[in-house]
């Protein structure tokens, strides 16, 4: 079956043991009934068994597809992650045994009715990595798998189209990357966002601080933003105060030109992470959604909060690795949770003028 995939994706490998962080740091994975049952009655060691007793549990809203989910440790490690960084299930039965989520990751396969999609997340180190080292713009080429579509998203050729047309607009180089997003939104919906950066960023950083106030609990990315929010001194603020807002701004500048240091093409890989997850997400019909304006101002609020506090982590850091660590910690809150939906949530709960906001996030 012919898939169109990124141009990494025959390049991809699976780093097993050798991850620094497992891919399902933080992501409660979720198995249908039919692979809970097959687990349930698999022949394996005694110490195997243990494990898968303690790893199943029932999920808070179960279905047939989302059933039982693997339980993770109170730093949010899968129960049935080794050591050696290697699945227990996998090291003593063999990958075939796996259930299908976990066979899979990184990768997603859909059905798009004219097309079938294969591509991988960002929330996979590997992948990162290959994004990191990928300068020039992302292509897209035909592939051969011998797999089955894990989704039915069927969008009409006109719905496809625009979601060609949204990745080729931030892929244009010839714009900024505040300029690509304003495009991109003029392109979407007409929405009418000033060309001139502002001269006031009070409600970004009000709306973001929200953010990371609202998923500091979440186990994948827990660490990064209290580094982060020690950095900007936002540790215990219920609100920011105008002094806040002013050593915030003074605090964004210095570490924006460190790293412009450490990486100068902090530009392209920025982009390739946004055209990488809008293809993974058939952007802007996310879960086959119509509301393109909720999918726009999604993605601005992911790229400014991963600029945001990127850039509070690494103020102090100059190593690839920990970049690398961030992303893909960041994108498993993204790309595995209910972000995108409550980023227009709170985007439109906590901000008084949309528009100003919205040029605000972007020239961040």
């Amino acid at each position: 079956m012919k898939y169109l995939v990124p141009e990494y994706y025959k390049d991809f490998k699976c780093k097993n043991g050798e991850c620094r962080h497992s891919c399902c740091d933080g992501w409660p994975i979720r198995i249908s009934t039919k692979e809970y049952y097959h687990l349930l009655g698999i022949k394996c060691s005694d110490e195997l068994r243990g494990r898968l007793d303690f790893a199943l549990k029932i999920c808070l809203e179960p279905s047939n597809g989302s059933y039982k989910q693997i339980s993770t440790d109170w730093h949010g490690i899968c129960m049935l992650h080794r050591d050696d960084g290697l699945c227990a299930i996998q090291a003593e039965l063999g990958e075939c045994c796996l259930p299908e989520v976990c066979q899979l990751y990184p990768r997603s396969t859909k059905n798009l009715g004219e097309i079938y999609n294969g591509s991988c997340s960002n929330s996979c180190e590997a992948v990162v990595e290959l994004l990191l080292n990928y300068k020039k713009a992302l292509l897209f080429e035909e592939k051969d798998l011998s797999i089955v579509p894990e989704f039915v998203i069927i969008l009409s050729p006109i719905k496809y189209a625009c979601c060609q047309k949204s990745i080729s607009i931030i892929q244009d180089r010839s714009l900024t990357l505040p300029e690509r997003f304003i495009t991109l939104g003029n392109f979407l919906n007409g929405t009418d966002i000033g060309l001139e950066g502002p001269n006031d960023f009070s409600s970004a950083f009000q709306l973001l601080d929200v953010f990371d106030q609202y998923f500091e609990s979440s186990s994948s990315i827990r660490d990064y933003s209290k580094v982060s929010q020690t950095y900007f001194g936002l540790e215990g603020k219920e609100k920011l105060s105008v002094e806040d807002l002013k050593t915030i701004l003074e605090k964004y500048i210095s570490a924006s030109e460190h790293l412009e240091f450490i990486l100068p093409d902090w530009q392209i890989l920025f982009e390739q992470l946004i055209v990488n997850h809008m293809f993974y997400n058939n952007f802007p019909y996310t879960d086959n959604q119509e509301k393109v304006n909720d999918a726009f101002l999604s993605l601005i609020t992911m790229y400014s909060f991963l600029r945001f506090n990127i850039l509070g982590y690494m103020s102090d850091k100059a190593i690839s690795e920990n970049l690398v660590d961030y992303l893909a910690a960041m994108f498993r809150l993204i790309e595995h949770s209910n972000f995108k939906h409550i980023a227009f949530l709170l985007f439109k709960k906590d901000t008084y003028a949309v528009e100003d906001c919205v040029s605000q996030l972007l020239y961040l």
